[in-house]
């Protein structure tokens, strides 16, 4: 979770705010659908992006970073899936 939070603090809070509140006309993480849905359609946003908004893709990053920051946004602040993402799993993703 540490990991994830400083991935998130570095990639995604100008965004989403520190506190996954959102920013402006970005949406909030904090109880948001995504984060608190199913892993798949998370994992999807996080790696390509959504087209016709300002949510670029993250596959740039490592498997361990996507996974942390994923883990974070799924277990922080009102969100509580329990869910702990692998490494192994973004890397089934990439493919």
């Amino acid at each position: 979770l540490a990991r994830g939070a400083e991935v998130f603090r570095t990639t995604c809070a100008a965004c989403h705010g520190v506190n996954g509140e959102g920013m402006g006309p970005f949406p909030k993480m904090a109880g948001s659908a995504i984060a608190n849905g199913p892993l798949a359609a998370h994992l999807n946003i996080v790696m390509n992006g959504k087209a016709g908004t300002a949510m670029a893709s993250f596959k740039q990053l490592s498997n361990t970073d996507l996974a942390s920051v994923i883990t974070y946004t799924r277990n922080a602040w009102s969100n509580k899936t329990g869910q702990a993402v692998q490494p192994a799993e973004i890397q089934a993703a990439r493919k």
